[in-house]
């Protein structure tokens, strides 16, 4: 299940989201990501690349530290760039 599964017509419903899911959410992402970091993979990134990838896990692991509210952070969770998966 995804984020964006918990919108109903463009509108977050505070009450299906909590930190549990946003945990498992932000969790799914940065396994995916980790593969990117494997020196064969990291090496073929463009400066340009590396450094939207270092930027979208900072701000997955900063979730729980700059929103007191999960359904918040679900609002601000970072867009993942295509090529990540």
């Amino acid at each position: 299940m995804n984020i964006l599964d918990h919108y109903i017509d463009g509108v977050l419903t505070q009450r299906t989201i909590d930190w549990g899911l946003l945990r498992s959410e932000r969790n799914f992402w940065l396994k995916i990501t980790d593969t990117w970091y494997l020196k064969d993979r990291w090496d073929e990134l463009s400066t340009y690349n590396k450094g939207k990838l270092n930027s979208f896990r900072l701000a997955l692991r900063d979730l729980p530290q700059d929103y007191s509210d999960a359904a918040l952070a679900a609002v601000n969770f970072p867009d993942p760039e295509d090529w990540f998966i």
